[in-house]
């Protein structure tokens, strides 16, 4: 009999040693439900874009002006080449939001919206719709067919090696 009480006692400070870290169990189990069902409701991470038959130019005031629109904050621009440009904003919740305009050709843009860390289906498809008002123009979902890429007005960058896959074995 007296070799059960250590054991007792061990069990006991063991359940309590325990104890705290199941709320911290529970609360990340809670996290990852909520993320799961936001993933869900999104589609997953989305980037939402289309095609507008538009200079990139002309497709960046355009997305200025649709920011107010949607009741995104515009908070800057930046010019990656003379082909890409993004715009940064943030919408009422606090969500980052950035537009990418990619030249495919002299008059056909990719813009491209990201809400957020996952996206944002619904504030996404409002800008579209917004940026669509403001050209006048119904965009499109497919890359039109005979697109030309317009012609570098600069040296190409030096590209990066390509990275290996290597299958395990």
């Amino acid at each position: 009999m007296q070799t059960r009480i250590p054991y007792r006692w061990l069990a006991l400070a063991s359940l309590l040693a325990a104890a705290p870290l199941s709320g911290c169990v529970a609360l990340l189990g809670a996290g990852a439900g909520a993320g799961g069902v936001a993933y869900v409701e999104n589609g997953g991470v989305a980037n939402y874009y289309a095609y507008y038959p538009v200079s990139v130019a002309r497709a960046s005031s355009a997305a200025q002006a649709a920011f107010s629109q949607v009741g995104i904050r515009y908070e800057g621009m930046i010019q990656k080449s003379p082909q890409e440009i993004l715009i940064e904003g943030s919408d009422a919740q606090g969500q980052r939001v950035k537009v990418t305009i990619h030249s495919m050709a002299t008059d056909v843009s990719k813009v491209n919206i990201r809400v957020g860390t996952l996206g944002d289906r619904k504030v996404s498809l409002a800008f579209q719709q917004a940026l669509s008002n403001q050209l006048g123009i119904q965009p499109s979902s497919q890359e039109p067919a005979a697109v030309q890429p317009p012609a570098p007005t600069a040296p190409a960058p030096a590209a990066a090696p390509e990275q290996q896959t290597i299958p395990l074995q």
